[in-house]
């Protein structure tokens, strides 16, 4: 069966010849240009899900540069893990030190940067899929079998579990999807902070530890069974009670 790829890229023409390339390597593509409309796709309604189901996705290509200035590729890569086992391999321009950590503390597999040739990306794509299990749940379970949830549609940032949602800030959805995505990890303030802000943490910034006092509490509203706790390196983690 062929591996389902789907790349994420405002640039139309630049997307129909990467989705080519990777068709004619045995791939099978679904490709979308709008950053709504893939979160529309991560995040389907109820009436979506009972009508047709998406097709599995094995891989995500995503442009950290997108033509939308509330959202870049960095969201949507957080977005993706946070929901989804698949891996994810981030496209970009910008070949500098703060870009690369912030993709990879955001969950990004792979980082290539443009140009690049198509047998490169192939060969980076193999070697990520090669051995990957995919997760059989991508959402966290809780105790009593109701699942926490991320849902955002149009501006709506909702976190819920069961019958209870909490509404989120857009910092809070990105530190709750980094923890999400990195579910029982430590990881420390300044990768928190890359993966949320994409760039370095400023000395004595206490950004990091103001979104996770408003986290707990919000976390708190819907669930006991799930906290975050500080970790051993300065840092937290998502944890099962």
């Amino acid at each position: 069966m062929k591996k389902h790829i789907v790349v994420i890229d405002d640039d139309a023409v630049f997307g129909e010849i990467l989705c080519a390339g990777l068709n004619r390597n045995g791939f099978s593509t679904t490709r979308f240009e709008s950053a709504s409309d893939f979160l529309d796709f991560l995040n389907p309604t109820t009436s979506e899900k009972t009508s047709l189901e998406p097709p599995l996705v094995d891989l995500f290509i995503v442009d950290f540069h997108l033509d939308k200035p509330e959202i870049n590729g960095l969201d949507l890569c957080r977005h993706i893990k946070a929901r989804d086992a698949s891996p994810v391999i981030m496209l970009t321009a910008v070949d500098d030190v703060d870009t690369t950590v912030a993709c990879l503390y955001a969950g990004a597999e792979q980082y290539v940067v443009k140009p690049y040739s198509l047998d490169e990306l192939v060969a980076r794509i193999h070697v990520v899929l090669k051995g990957w299990a995919r997760a059989a749940v991508p959402l966290v379970k809780s105790s009593q079998g109701a699942e926490i949830r991320l849902s955002l549609q149009g501006k709506s940032r909702v976190l819920s579990c069961g019958d209870l949602t909490t509404k989120l800030t857009q910092r809070e959805v990105g530190l709750a999807e980094t923890l999400l995505g990195n579910m029982g990890l430590a990881m420390e303030r300044e990768h928190i902070y890359f993966a949320i802000f994409g760039r370095a943490m400023e000395p004595f910034s206490r950004a990091v530890d103001i979104l996770v006092a408003r986290l707990r509490k919000k976390l708190k509203l819907i669930t006991d069974d799930y906290v975050i706790i500080p970790s051993r390196n300065s840092g937290y983690m998502l944890v099962k009670k």
